[in-house]
């Protein structure tokens, strides 16, 4: 039998040799070489990476799909050790993307949901949740397009002067999140006003996500935004930021092929391509995309105007 922990190590070693981070397909390189282990596999067939799947079958297939892509290179590696595997298919356990249609807020909307946000919505007074913490991180999930896990991991130590250091981020990028200046005068009154709240813990916001969503969709029911089994959801929030944000600089005229990189580098995403998962372009457009050199740009991010009223 192989020894496959050895070739695990082997593979790590050849893979950021080559100048790829491998982290997240670190932690998934071990539970395959555990269940390669346990099972005592030897030679890698296609019913064995069935018998993976199924074994996992509880993921999300996104998540399957990444991990099979993770198995399908540690196979690579194999056979350029003349070491017996089945070859994955490319196609095969293809991600999904386009399962679900985002729900993109109009401006109107969004001007809606910022009027009611520090209304009160139970009939009681003053709370420090429904009056500051979810309007705070309502504005933030939309005036900077950060992911809802993004906010809520973020510590004290994370905020500098006016941007946020995002460092341990979904797809293992180090990223710069600069703040409008009414947003840092927010954020910088709430860390002085409330500071005491996160004295003994240094996450800069104490709630859950359940809790913000249960809070957001009160919120959109006072706006008389219709919440169906399709949206709107609170990642929606994510997804309007981009298209506002490419509203605002196509009505500017500004250069798209100069700023769609730097917004690609600002939502932490590998490629340009990953960018038609928020908005829809025209067919030559995505011909002039396609051009764009994908290299890193350095902490160049965009900023969106607030919604003050």
């Amino acid at each position: 039998m192989y020894n496959y922990n050895k070739l695990f190590l082997e593979f790590l070693q050849y893979k950021r040799f080559l100048g790829y981070k491998y982290r997240t397909d670190e932690i998934v390189l071990k539970e395959i070489v555990k269940y390669l282990n346990d099972n005592h596999i030897n030679i890698i067939t296609k019913d064995v990476i069935e018998d993976y799947v199924r074994l996992n079958s509880n993921l999300n297939s996104n998540t399957i799909s990444r991990n099979i892509s993770t198995f399908r290179e540690f196979c690579k590696y194999l056979r350029l050790q003349e070491i017996e595997c089945y070859q994955i298919p490319d196609k095969l356990y293809q991600e999904n993307h386009h399962n679900y249609t985002p729900y993109i807020f109009s401006h109107k909307e969004i001007k809606l949901i910022y009027q009611n946000l520090d209304k009160p919505i139970n009939n009681y007074h003053y709370d420090y949740y429904q009056k500051v913490l979810y309007p705070l991180i309502i504005k933030i999930l939309y005036q900077t397009g950060m992911r809802i896990g993004e906010v809520l991991n973020l510590e004290i130590n994370n905020y500098k002067d006016g941007y946020f250091h995002l460092i341990d981020t979904k797809n293992n990028e180090e990223r710069l999140i600069v703040l409008s200046t009414s947003l840092k005068d927010l954020i910088d009154n709430y860390i002085h006003k409330f500071r005491y709240k996160f004295m003994d813990n240094n996450k800069l916001f104490q709630t859950y996500e359940n809790a913000t969503l249960k809070y957001f969709n009160k919120v959109l029911k006072l706006s008389n935004i219709i919440k169906t089994d399709k949206g709107p959801r609170l990642h929606d929030l994510r997804h309007t930021f981009v298209v506002h944000l490419i509203e605002k600089w196509m009505k500017e005229e500004s250069d798209i092929n100069v700023l769609l990189p730097i917004l690609q580098a600002h939502m932490g995403h590998k490629g340009l391509r990953s960018l038609t998962y928020y908005f829809h372009l025209t067919h030559d457009l995505m011909g002039e995309v396609n051009k764009i050199s994908e290299e890193t740009l350095g902490y160049l991010i965009p900023r969106l105007e607030d919604y003050d009223e």
